[in-house]
């Protein structure tokens, strides 16, 4: 496998918002790859990365602080409540994920990425209205966060005014 022209240290650095394109799927897809192997507790927010049914919201947030941390779902909730108050979504913690709306979803899948101290949030192939919750969510947060949005080049017209700076992930900064 080639290395990438663009490294996830280089993007990292940069501490802001990020629209993240190429000209082809194959190449968002080994990206989306090298961000899930990396080191950089990068969180990802994608269909490919549902939350269990069986469980309620809160459990699928914190399961993986529990799991890694070795904390309680108590503590895992007392780290995060301060998130929860921002979003506005302390009375929808006990809902199951198929039983929330899109909007609401999104914001949790937010919070979970929150929980494990993921401060780069990687949003592969995202509809532009997928983002545009994520983004006005983000912005409520007390804390730095930082989307990286990828789309195909061809697409990128539809995200330009969201103003995050694009990166093409084909060609060397």
């Amino acid at each position: 496998m080639s290395t990438f022209p663009v490294s996830i240290s280089t993007l990292t650095a940069q501490r802001r918002h990020l629209l993240l394109v190429s000209e082809d799927e194959s190449t968002i897809s080994r990206f989306r790859a090298m961000v899930v192997q990396s080191d950089f507790h990068i969180g990802v927010i994608s269909d490919d990365f549902p939350f269990l049914t069986n469980i309620s919201a809160l459990e699928n947030i914190v399961l993986g602080c529990m799991y890694h941390k070795a904390m309680s779902l108590q503590s895992c909730r007392k780290n995060i409540q301060g998130l929860v108050d921002a979003l506005g979504l302390n009375e929808n913690l006990d809902q199951q994920a198929q039983f929330m709306s899109r909007p609401m979803l999104l914001k949790m899948h937010l919070l979970r990425c929150m929980a494990m101290e993921s401060t780069f949030i990687f949003l592969p192939m995202i509809s532009r209205s997928d983002c545009d919750i994520l983004h006005r969510a983000a912005e409520t947060l007390d804390r730095d966060v930082f989307l990286w949005a990828t789309c195909l080049s061809n697409d990128q017209d539809v995200y330009t005014s969201l103003e995050f700076p694009i990166i093409d992930l084909n060609s060397t900064p």
